[in-house]
């Protein structure tokens, strides 16, 4: 019996002599598991802060756009789509109820523009909602912090809200108007008056036919006309004022979203983030 045992040793430190040699040959030594903790603010600026900046960066980016096609559509108004478009009974006149070539690649233009701003605004509004940034985390100092943030960034979205507002606003009423008055230049150059017609006084023209502003509504019997009220009557134009306003949100945009950056940056540093300083 006593010899069974002995020759169960030997075969036991046979054993681990192979494993020795084994592992000292470099055979892979067993996996490490690493916890990674980190506080609840630099979770939360890394998950859903960062992208939810980016994508109001690329806003900017496409709303800055804005002015540049107001500007265009203005100069179509105003000089048409060229020497070429003159003899077109459409084309040719800004005042026809239809947009001209120019003014329609303007359109085309700011039409662009709105899917990607609309899409980005609905996906910050929804990070900016999620439970992660609304709910406590456990550390007061950093729910305050995130709530700071999240109240800033929502102050520049609804600034680029205002923008894409106005820009789709616009698109449509101009789409709506072409829509209306389509051809309508066309069909009144073909029509040729009998005698009878001819002798007749010509009506006076509908105000809906020749104004694509209306685009299709009535106008208020009490409406104001802008050219009457002080500091606008020289040289008004309500594609002008659209491209102010525009222009004034997107300074609304910038103001506000530098006050979030500033908030984000004071918190990055306490995660060992900071970024570089820029230059002066």
């Amino acid at each position: 019996m006593r010899g069974v045992l002995t020759v169960r040793i030997h075969v036991l430190r046979a054993a681990i002599a192979v494993l020795t040699g084994v592992l000292a040959l470099g055979a892979s030594p067993p996996p490490t598991i690493y916890h990674i903790v980190t506080r609840p603010l630099c979770a939360q600026l890394h998950d859903r802060i960062a992208p939810a900046i980016g994508m109001m960066l690329q806003n900017d980016t496409s709303i800055k756009k804005g002015p540049g096609y107001f500007k265009q559509y203005n100069l179509g108004g105003l000089y048409g789509s060229g020497p070429s478009t003159r003899n077109d009974p459409v084309s040719s006149d800004p005042g026809s109820g239809t947009s001209n070539m120019s003014q329609n690649i303007a359109l085309l233009g700011m039409e662009n523009l709105i899917r990607p701003i609309a899409n980005n605004i609905i996906a910050i509004q929804t990070i900016l909602d999620s439970p992660a940034l609304t709910k406590a985390t456990g550390r007061e100092d950093d729910d305050k912090r995130l709530s700071d943030i999240r109240a800033k960034l929502l102050q520049a979205l609804a600034a680029q809200n205002a923008s894409l507002d106005i820009i789709s606003g616009f698109v449509d009423t101009q789409q709506m108007a072409d829509l209306q008055h389509a051809d309508e230049g066309y069909i009144s150059s073909i029509s040729q008056p009998d005698s009878q017609s001819a002798q007749m006084s010509t009506p006076n023209p509908n105000p809906l036919a020749s104004n694509p502003n209306y685009a299709g509504l009535a106008p208020n019997p009490y409406a104001i006309d802008p050219a009457s009220i002080p500091g606008l009557t020289l040289g008004y134009n309500p594609v002008t004022r659209l491209q102010d306003a525009l222009t004034w949100t997107i300074s609304q945009a910038q103001t506000r979203e530098n006050e979030a950056a500033k908030a984000v940056m004071a918190s990055a540093v306490l995660c060992g983030n900071s970024p570089a300083s820029p230059p002066p």
